[in-house]
């Protein structure tokens, strides 16, 4: 950091550092590092007075020592970006409802109500 600003610091000297400015990127300069992925059916969310956090399961899980084993993962966000993550998948699963591209999920139902669009993909790929 020194090497960067050209001040060298004395010794007692206190220096600033702008965390926002040192963590500030142009999103061309983003680079997304994805080390895996898995596919998750069911998710519980919890909040503490920190933090919120979202455990991701895949079901059915697998029986173990009698015992039904749900492997899964834990994501930890901050209050702000669970709120940026809620408004941007309200917006899409909002959009993808109306453009009829997604099953309709019906809570406390037992029927899937599938929109015409999706009916036709099915046909056409089984075809």
């Amino acid at each position: 950091m020194a090497e960067e600003t050209g001040i060298v610091p004395r010794a007692g000297q206190t220096i600033s550092v702008d965390l926002a400015e040192l963590y500030q990127f142009k999103p061309e300069d983003l680079i997304a590092d994805i080390k895996d992925s898995t596919y998750s059916n069911l998710a519980f969310i919890q909040v503490t007075h920190r933090d919120v956090f979202i455990d991701f399961f895949e079901m059915p899980g697998m029986k173990r020592e009698g015992k039904m084993v749900m492997p899964g993962r834990r994501v930890y966000m901050s209050f702000a970006a669970a709120q940026r993550l809620s408004e941007a998948l309200s917006g899409i699963l909002e959009k993808a409802h109306k453009d009829g591209e997604m099953e309709n999920y019906i809570p406390g139902g037992s029927k899937k109500q599938v929109s015409a669009k999706v009916k036709q993909k099915r046909r056409t790929q089984s075809s």
